[in-house]
């Protein structure tokens, strides 16, 4: 008698086919149908709500699709017993489609929602956005989330980790398109992007206003636009204000040539911002390292516009792999791995860095300095660099590659009610960053794990604090080092 798995009668025959039929829906090719994969979605839900950013400081949009004709109501306050306020929802058209803009938020105040749709009930939260003036924010950056949506999933979950980290990082997502492989077939938008299946995915999109510019996988961008009804100018560009810096998207197909409609407005929107940050985010990069070519187009129009307004970072994806490139002082990221099928870089000119990884990219901003972060899923450090305004108004790039323990002065100084602290690793090591008051009690543990080496940073919140010194100390191996800082109320 054989001793083959498959040999022993109907049970294990049956087990084999399906098996095989598990395999075969959910690793299906990217040809035809969207990959269809086991279903956890909801009763009457056929999007769960999402948020949307339409660039008023007092508003955030939620969005959500139900199966059938159905009347919702949407709670909301600033904790859970949603006591700000409440309403009723009907669909706005034939897909059953639902928005509510929850209108007279203070600035930078968490707000709590509550959705019953139908017989299902969705909780999500975001925070407002900053005043016009703050010197901080924090927002991530990434793209190409098509055909994989488990792998997707994975990079969504290193994102909410920040949050559990510091709430400072719940702010707001660039995307650099391509959500989906197919993006003018519904079932590609339900099964890739908005599936219930993929816990983080959902969690995320209810949690972070998604800001998204499209992608050639987008088509001729008719869902895309249903789905991401964002304030356009013209065909799929736009702009908005989010704390100290100012957003562009720019639609790649549609002519961004000089005298073209939307290179006009471009300019013109550049030249008029009077925001201190400045950032550029489309589809395809203007430098990259393989895969698609670089786009001309980006390096004869877009990039004089950055050297002239002072645009230190455009974003891009396409490419499915993280890269940097630097002209001119100008860097250009390619964030291409937000789940699609990963691509080879290789070495291109003007390119510094480069990684085979599902990644996200994380900026921090404070005052006059900005820190670059891009961190595979697990949160291991792939890239960093930081850029520094000087007086001039010209941004200047500031590798950090530590080849020895450094512990930064923290940022600013004096400070309310918050500050950065950075240091840097040159290996991997366990690190404990403790903060202490004057007399030399424990307030509050930082950070108290291993890390691999790089640059970081850390942001304290001394909001339940009184006025007055404090120092922090940073053990990393055999190295301490501390230093004092001043918390001014």
């Amino acid at each position: 008698m054989k001793n083959n798995l498959f040999s022993s009668g109907r049970i294990s025959k049956f087990v084999f086919l399906i098996f095989v039929f598990a395999f075969t829906v959910h690793y299906a090719g990217e040809g035809g149908k969207a990959k269809s994969v086991k279903s956890v979605q909801w009763t009457d839900t056929r999007k769960a709500p999402y948020l949307i950013y339409n660039g008023n400081s007092n508003q955030m949009v939620v969005l959500w699709q139900m199966k059938s004709t159905k009347t919702c109501t949407i709670e909301w306050g600033t904790d859970t017993t949603y006591s700000l306020g409440s309403a009723s929802t009907t669909e706005y058209n034939s897909s059953h489609q639902h928005k509510f803009v929850i209108d007279s938020l203070n600035f930078r105040t968490k707000y709590f929602y509550k959705v019953t749709a139908g017989s299902d009930v969705h909780y999500g939260s975001f925070f407002s956005a900053p005043d016009s003036n703050p010197q901080a924010l924090n927002f991530f950056v990434y793209g190409d989330t098509r055909s994989h949506p488990e792998e997707h999933n994975k990079v969504s979950g290193a994102i909410l980790n920040e949050v559990k980290k510091d709430s400072a990082n719940q702010t707001l997502i660039i995307s650099t398109g391509d959500l989906v492989y197919r993006g003018n077939y519904e079932s590609y938008w339900d099964n890739e992007f908005f599936n219930g299946s993929y816990a983080n995915i959902i969690k995320m999109l209810s949690e972070f206003p998604y800001l998204v510019c499209k992608g050639n996988h987008e088509k001729d961008g008719s869902l895309f636009k249903k789905y991401f009804p964002y304030p356009y100018v013209n065909s799929f560009y736009w702009s908005f204000d989010y704390g100290p810096a100012h957003f562009v998207a720019v639609d790649q197909f549609t002519s961004y040539s000089p005298g073209s409609a939307q290179y006009q407005w471009l300019e013109n929107d550049l030249a008029n911002s009077k925001k201190p940050w400045k950032f550029i985010y489309l589809h395809e990069p203007g430098w990259s390292a393989g895969g698609h070519g670089n786009e001309q187009d980006v390096q004869h129009y877009i990039q004089p516009l950055c050297e002239k307004y002072g645009v230190p970072i455009v974003f891009a994806g396409h490419n499915h792999y993280y890269a940097r490139a630097v002209v001119n002082n100008i860097v250009h990221i390619t964030t291409g791995g937000g789940g699609a099928p990963l691509y080879t870089p290789y070495s291109y000119p003007n390119i510094v860095k480069t990684a085979k990884k599902h990644h996200y990219c994380k900026i921090e901003i404070n005052g006059n300095k900005l820190h670059f972060g891009a961190y595979d899923i697990y949160g291991a450090i792939i890239d960093t660099f930081s850029i520094v305004q000087n007086p001039s108004g010209f941004k200047k790039e500031v590798h950090e590659q530590p080849n020895r323990f450094l512990l930064k002065q923290n940022y600013p100084n004096p400070f309310n009610p918050t500050t950065v602290i950075n240091y840097g690793l040159p290996k991997s090591s366990f690190v404990k960053l403790v903060i202490y008051d004057v007399v030399g009690h424990k307030v509050k543990t930082l950070v108290n794990k291993t890390q691999p080496a790089g640059s970081y940073n850390v942001t304290f919140d001394a909001s339940n604090l009184s006025s007055g010194i404090y120092f922090y100390r940073l053990t990393a191996g055999n190295f301490i080092s501390t230093k004092k800082m001043i918390l001014l109320k």
